[in-house]
């Protein structure tokens, strides 16, 4: 069983002992990711991120990295939509050394003007790969779209032309505004003594400056899009994603969204997989998932194939959602995917790092936590007619399209 613990400073952890393990992962959750920057501050976050590790008050950059592989475990950091997450998963006895290194590199980070320039080229080398993935940018140029003009509309990378002309006091002044004790959550779940591990963070963390409050979420809405958004790419596949609204992060329904993602387009038994590619061969890939944030939330469609095909592939798709308005999924359906979903769920917390993750990301993003047995709880509350309704409700909605490949302009829909 989880417990949460605030220190002095506003800092707040949550921990759960696991003593069967002989491991432990930690996280140490700041709440900056894309949706916190507005106007001007695209790709702070990620940016900030990769900063961390350009060295800090008592360690170079070199003798970071050599600590890190002394580690002996693994030492990263990811940035998403909601957080940006320095994380640690390594044997027990090296948890007090993997407190030491992740809060040296959010508490003590240098930034040097010259390391600056640096990690800049860096991530302008991200952005290049990101832009050789056409399914990436697929769901960005969709993002672009239904969140046009509000701060989820950006990529979490940011675009090449803000990157370059950041320099230190931009990350300096973005980061006086979220990285401070009251705007962060560390997370901490494996074998370890809980007092101890108390201290250890104390000594690590309680130093801190507490001042500055938690951070509100901007607020973002799903927008209809009139006009399908198009990105001419040298592809051999036009990629494609559809768009309908979906549910904030703490609506009751986001449980039977999950049921609808899963029939719809979650795995080879999914509507969208049996008639599009097992029964006509149109496509490789094909899915359906959600996603929620604060205040909204947008449920996908993604496909890829041949520019020929991309006609008979809506259709085939818009097939399948008319199918589902007008007799909705079937006993069967319903059932074998619950079932999945129950699996996937109770596999996923036997890792000590995934329930790392959703302490830390719920308690950061929600402000609370969901324990396994309450999630499993709402999972067997959702029924066939809840998830009929629901699915009514959300695939009748006009969609968005937003479409890359070559020769998409000449596409007509």
């Amino acid at each position: 069983m989880h417990q949460i613990h605030t220190l002095n400073n506003g800092l707040r952890i949550v921990y759960e002992r696991l003593p069967y393990l002989r491991s432990a992962s930690i996280g140490v959750w700041v709440k900056a990711g894309s949706i916190m920057e507005g106007d001007g501050e695209f790709g702070l976050s990620h940016f900030l991120e990769h900063m961390a590790f350009k060295g800090t008050a008592k360690r170079s950059a070199r003798t970071l990295a050599d600590d890190i592989d002394l580690l002996g475990g693994n030492l990263n950091a990811a940035t998403g939509k909601t957080y940006t997450c320095y994380y640690a998963k390594t044997v027990d006895r090296e948890l007090g050394q993997a407190i030491d290194l992740l809060s040296d590199l959010v508490v003590n980070p240098l930034i040097d003007g010259r390391d600056v320039g640096k990690e800049r080229n860096v991530i302008l080398e991200e952005i290049a790969m990101e832009e050789d993935s056409p399914e990436d940018l697929v769901h960005n140029l969709l993002h672009q779209g239904i969140y046009r003009g509000q701060t989820l509309s950006g990529t979490i990378l940011g675009d090449k032309e803000a990157i370059a002309a950041y320099q230190k006091q931009s990350l300096m002044g973005y980061r006086k505004r979220f990285y401070h004790p009251r705007n962060i959550v560390v997370s901490v779940v494996g074998r370890f003594e809980p007092q101890q591990l108390l201290e250890q963070l104390e000594a690590a963390f309680s130093a801190w400056d507490s001042e500055g409050q938690e951070a509100p979420f901007p607020k973002n809405a799903f927008l209809p899009c009139a006009e399908s958004l198009r990105m001419e790419k040298d592809t051999e596949q036009t990629h494609l994603c559809l768009a309908f609204p979906g549910v904030n992060h703490k609506e009751e329904s986001r449980f039977a969204l999950l049921a609808i993602s899963g029939m719809l387009g979650g795995g080879v038994s999914s509507r969208l997989f049996q008639h599009l590619r097992e029964n006509k061969g149109l496509v490789y890939s094909i899915y359906a998932s959600s996603s929620s944030y604060p205040d909204c939330g947008d449920f996908t469609i993604y496909a890829a194939a041949s520019p020929k095909n991309i006609k008979k592939v809506l259709l085939g798709i818009t097939e399948e959602t008319d199918s589902i308005l007008n007799s909705g999924f079937s006993e069967d359906e319903f059932v074998r995917t619950m079932a999945q979903i129950r699996t996937q769920y109770v596999l996923s917390q036997e890792s000590a790092y995934q329930r790392m993750a959703h302490f830390g990301n719920h308690l950061l993003t929600m402000g609370e936590i969901m324990t396994a047995r309450e999630i499993l709880k709402r999972l067997d509350r959702v029924r066939l007619d809840d998830v009929n309704a629901l699915a009514r409700r959300v695939l009748a909605h006009p969609s968005a399209l937003a479409l890359v490949g070559k020769g998409t302009e000449a596409i007509d829909l």
